[in-house]
């Protein structure tokens, strides 16, 4: 289904969708099937998601009227990736099943793999926020070991998990909010990377929100132009092989997909616009119709 057919379907309060997706309301922070009897979002506050499990891991919560998590659609992948998304979240180990792959790169756009490693990043930072101390907080998440959660920080986190848990103390971090087609975004970052990305309608809510998170850090606009440079710099579409050959790693097109369908940074790292050589979307961390969605915007746009 389109966007613009989910629309209408939650529009329509229409029974028949209930189970094939859930829309996500930016506002309140709450997810429903189509057919809830709530009132109405505008639709710029609205994202759909094609199950219940994508849209908490972008920090929703369900609906206690609507209890949208309680459906599964007639498509028996959607239930097959839910059960699968329930047991990594508990921690359950999944067999090596091909069907399961498939099921999941075409529900939610990465494999359960990249979604595993979403889920414990959330998880990281959660507890590194709870319990203000790094041991206990990775082996809480499911890491191994320290050196696992190091190697990858700036990626993640843009600080040290310590510094993360102490809410940025010490660190300066600027950030730039800009209008999108998909709203106002803001990216901030420190001198070891990108630290924060997000989409909403209010550069004020959105400069809340980054302060309220990093609460200890020394926090500022940039008016440098150097973060809102780098998104504007980035709005040319790439295929896989491209962006190989840019890095200097022609080889690494399979190492280049991995990252694009495991980046934390959603748009600011915008591997929605890198295709596969034929011309075909390929995956993308977010979703297909997320990806098929922001490139129809831009070139609206444009």
């Amino acid at each position: 289904m389109s966007p613009t057919e989910r629309w209408k379907a939650v529009m329509a309060r229409d029974r028949r969708f209930d189970g094939a997706f859930v829309y996500a309301v930016r506002s309140t922070g709450v997810y429903c099937r189509p057919s809830c009897a709530s009132r109405r979002p505008r639709r710029t506050q609205v994202t759909f998601f094609p199950i219940p499990e994508a849209a908490e891991r972008e920090g929703f919560r369900a609906c206690r009227r609507c209890h949208p998590a309680d459906v599964n659609g007639g498509d028996p992948a959607v239930a097959l990736v839910r059960e699968a998304c329930r047991a990594i979240d508990a921690s359950t180990p999944l067999p090596g099943d091909r069907r399961l792959a498939r099921a999941f790169k075409r529900i939610l756009g990465i494999t359960p793999r990249a979604y595993a490693e979403a889920r414990r990043v959330a998880r990281f930072k959660q507890e590194l926020k709870r319990r203000k101390q790094v041991s206990p907080a990775l082996y809480e998440a499911g890491y191994s070991s320290t050196s696992r959660v190091y190697e990858r920080t700036h990626e993640q986190l843009g600080m040290t998990p310590a510094t993360y848990a102490r809410g940025g103390a010490g660190v300066d971090i600027v950030f730039v909010t800009l209008s999108t087609p998909l709203g106002r975004l803001l990216v901030a970052a420190t001198d070891r990377g990108v630290c924060r990305v997000m989409l909403g309608d209010s550069a004020s809510k959105l400069e809340a929100d980054l302060r309220g998170e990093f609460d200890a850090a020394d926090v500022r606009e940039d008016h440098s132009g150097k973060l809102e440079g780098y998104v504007e710099a980035i709005l040319s579409t790439r295929t896989y092989a491209e962006v190989a050959k840019a890095i200097g790693q022609p080889q690494a097109t399979r190492a280049v997909a991995r990252a694009c369908a495991t980046n934390p940074t959603a748009l600011v790292i915008p591997c929605h616009r890198v295709v596969r050589g034929d011309g075909a979307l390929g995956g993308y961390r977010w979703g297909a119709e997320r990806k098929k969605a922001l490139l129809e915007k831009e070139q609206d746009v444009e």
